[in-house]
């Protein structure tokens, strides 16, 4: 792992990429194992349904693809985050597992809950996972610096600059892969 947690008090929010069923428990096991910071996560619904021990990790999502879901989903993120303490809201805005280096397109939900929320920092976090000597993947981690943002910045642009950030974490933490062979 590079980086650290490059905030040490108070609410924030993190984003990963989504490129392996592992990466729903990375961000329980970095808050509080490493970090120990209080730790929620936003789920599909179907995911909770279907694995409901999440539920008791933190993690919470719509159950409909309804606007008044997204809506409560959004409420609820910002509410908690505003209810103070060293907690992370984890993310992953791409919405759905999809291949390691495929280029990141995410959905507005991030941007959206960091709008309502200004003051809280948002950090990209790059998860490769790669099998290298062993039977099991090793588990790489870069974490980037909080993403700066403009009051003025819309949902669309906002998911751009998100984007952009993790992008160049992943790029840099491939670069590393890439001078540390096995």
């Amino acid at each position: 792992m590079s980086g650290g947690w490059p905030v040490h008090a108070g609410p924030s929010i993190a984003y990963i990429n989504h490129s392996a069923w592992w990466d729903a428990v990375v961000p329980f096991v970095l808050s509080h194992d490493l970090f120990r910071r209080e730790s929620y996560a936003i789920m599909e619904g179907a995911q909770l349904q279907k694995y409901p021990f999440f539920r008791h990790l933190g993690c919470f999502g719509a159950t409909t693809h309804s606007v008044a879901d997204a809506r409560d989903v959004l409420r609820y993120s910002v509410t908690l985050l505003r209810n103070g303490g060293d907690r992370t809201l984890w993310l992953c805005p791409q919405g759905a597992l999809l291949g390691s280096r495929v280029p990141l397109v995410f959905k507005s939900g991030l941007a959206r809950i960091a709008r309502a929320i200004p003051e809280v920092p948002v950090i990209p976090v790059a998860l490769r996972f790669e099998f290298r000597k062993e039977e099991r993947p090793e588990c790489f981690i870069r974490i980037g610096a909080p993403v700066p943002r403009a009051p003025t910045m819309q949902a669309a642009e906002l998911t751009k600059c998100f984007e952009r950030a993790l992008q160049e974490e992943l790029d840099v933490l491939d670069a590393t892969l890439l001078e540390r062979p096995i």
